[in-house]
């Protein structure tokens, strides 16, 4: 009888987390967006990035097509700009805020190799995520997130609950 009960949960454990779109425990190959180009970018050298602390009119811009070694600050120091859309524990994670200018209209990804929040924040308040995907068997690329963006239009990305100081991101237009 024990024997069935632990089925049962395994079962439907099985069941809720393939219940949960986009994510997954799959390698890099088991994505279900193509994530080539990405992958492809990461494996091309990453560039160092500073986060900010606060908001910074002067900040520069976030560059597209690129890995991003994102220095990030003890999520305790760092003024957000909006309430994270999951919470996490200040003194056990990492933050920070990084200027972005999207080139034209269309989707863009946002894309890590850690499983960390990411909210992207515009003049009218938090853009609403359009998509995401999460492969946590994907050392290079972990979790990737969807935004619809509009040109010549300040938004920061907001970045909190990181695990790691250090994060690697990237922006991609969503192909």
């Amino acid at each position: 009888m024990r024997h069935l009960f632990l089925i049962a949960v395994l079962l439907a454990a099985q069941a809720a987390a393939a219940a949960e779109p986009g994510m997954g425990t799959g390698g890099c190959e088991d994505y279900t967006w193509n994530m080539k180009r990405e992958l492809f970018l990461v494996g091309a050298g990453k560039l160092s990035y500073t986060a900010l602390p606060e908001r910074a009119e002067e900040a520069h811009f976030t560059p597209l097509d690129r890995a991003l070694q994102v220095a990030l600050r003890p999520a305790s120091e760092v003024k957000l700009l909006a309430e994270p859309g999951r919470s996490h524990e200040a003194g056990a994670s990492y933050a920070g805020l990084m200027r972005l200018v999207a080139p034209r209209t269309s989707t863009y990804r946002i894309s890590s190799d850690q499983r960390l929040w990411i909210d992207v924040i515009g003049p009218e308040g938090v853009v609403k995520s359009s998509k995401f995907v999460m492969q946590t068997g994907c050392e290079k690329l972990v979790k990737s997130v969807a935004f619809r963006l509009e040109p010549d239009t300040a938004y920061w990305i907001q970045v909190t609950g990181s695990p790691v100081r250090e994060p690697m991101l990237l922006i991609t237009l969503d192909r």
